[in-house]
């Protein structure tokens, strides 16, 4: 095929080619920022009105008004767009290439149904049944995808502001922390997807967590450089409009089906303790595995970004455990590790209203059991808690006693 490359897309229904024709595109699409979320980012720009009748190329093939964001200086500006039908992206004397059938051809003929093909004088018809063997040739000049029309009563000088969101652009925070270093360090990285087919670049972008998507924009930090860069810079922490927020002022540009991973900070702590927690009723018996926890705190204030956390072991045995971080306090907080069997709590009934609890600890660390007990009885509830700590690959007994008045319990 020499020099032409071939992009190939199946067809869904009576659509001709879900490819947009963006995947031919060379040139980068600029944004003036970029704001990153979990479900998708506003890519933002602006734009100059001068004529009464502006167009405005959009680098996708569907819009709807909950993805599109605009604000004019001239209060009479309306827009409007049309979604492109797919069938009408091949054209007569488009190139194509179809699967089974040697060399390019050239469309001729296209009646919704058939497409009429020629090559050297040769015709051959291809049914909507067979678009999927359909082929485009990279490098052809075709029209953009979907176009605003900007439209004003007169041709007055005004601006236009902008945005789209695109699904395929995102962001995610996560951390890791590695529990048996000398100086554990809980790291904090944004993560950038770049899924889109087309190159972005933007002199600065922001991120801000969100469950939902997004319907109205960011503000960002101002002091953007105009420095251009191909890296994608290191954010910095900070706050909008009463959400968390991380923001960098310098150039972003992502190649087309690209990641990137930054480091956004490093907090050192100062405690790490690992707990698990029992409720224990006066009606349980048998074993119980406890519910493991870790209490992390540092001098320094925790991030305010809840996300996913990889707790590093690399025991040759075990590679990582994946838990979330959420804040709570500025300094500290507790990782939610799951059930383990590593610590278990066993009930043994010595009856007259008394048993003993056996806390076994296989962990090769001392651990803290936290046990919360309660009693029902009719209307009687009874309560009672203890904090202990369970030496490493050991186990240790509690005494519970139900009196009169109360519960209690002991290490024995």
């Amino acid at each position: 095929m020499g020099h032409l490359t071939v992009c190939r897309t199946a067809i869904l229904g009576a659509f001709v080619i879900s490819a947009t024709p963006w995947a031919a595109a060379v040139d980068p699409v600029e944004a003036e920022w970029l704001y990153l979320t979990d479900n998708g980012s506003w890519v933002a720009r602006s734009a100059a009105l001068r004529q009464t009748t502006t167009q405005l190329p959009l680098p996708i093939d569907r819009l709807t008004s909950d993805t599109f964001w605009w604000s004019a200086t001239n209060p009479d500006v309306t827009l409007n767009w049309q979604s492109p039908d797919n069938a009408s992206w091949v054209q007569e004397s488009d190139l194509v290439q179809v699967s089974d059938w040697p060399g390019s051809w050239t469309i001729i003929s296209n009646t919704g149904d058939v497409l009429i093909l020629s090559q050297a004088g040769v015709r051959r018809s291809l049914p909507k049944t067979s678009w999927d063997r359909l082929s485009w040739i990279v490098g052809q000049s075709q029209g953009e995808s979907l176009s605003l029309q900007v439209s004003q009563a007169e041709a007055v000088i005004g601006e236009l502001a902008y945005a789209w969101f695109d699904t395929r652009v995102s962001a995610e925070v996560r951390y890791s922390l590695d529990p048996r270093a000398e100086t554990p360090v809980l790291l904090q990285q944004l993560v950038v997807h770049n899924e889109a087919n087309y190159e972005l670049q933007a002199p600065g972008y922001s991120y801000a967590q969100s469950s939902e998507q997004p319907t109205m924009m960011l503000a960002r930090s101002t002091g953007v450089s105009e420095s251009l860069s191909s890296d994608v810079a290191r954010p910095q922490a900070g706050d909008s409009s009463g959400q968390a927020t991380l923001t960098s002022a310098q150039a972003i540009a992502m190649p087309p089906n690209s990641h990137a991973w930054l480091p956004v900070e490093s907090v050192e702590l100062n405690r790490i303790e690992h707990q698990y927690h029992f409720n224990w009723s006066t009606r349980q018996q048998g074993s119980m595995p406890g519910q493991w926890s870790m209490d992390i705190s540092s001098d320094e204030n925790l991030p305010d970004i809840a996300g996913p956390v990889q707790v590093a072991v690399w025991d040759q045995q075990v590679a990582l455990l994946e838990t979330r971080y959420q804040p709570e306090q500025a300094n500290q907080t507790t990782l939610s590790m799951g059930s383990s069997d590593m610590v278990t709590l066993g009930t043994e009934t010595l009856g007259g209203q008394q048993w003993q609890l056996t806390v076994t600890n296989r962990n090769s660390h001392e651990v803290e059991a936290m046990l919360e007990l309660s009693h029902w009885d009719n209307n009687r509830n009874e309560q009672a808690a203890i904090s202990v700590p369970v030496p490493a690959n050991a186990s240790l007994r509690l005494a519970v006693r139900l009196g009169n008045n109360q519960l209690t319990v002991r290490p024995l």
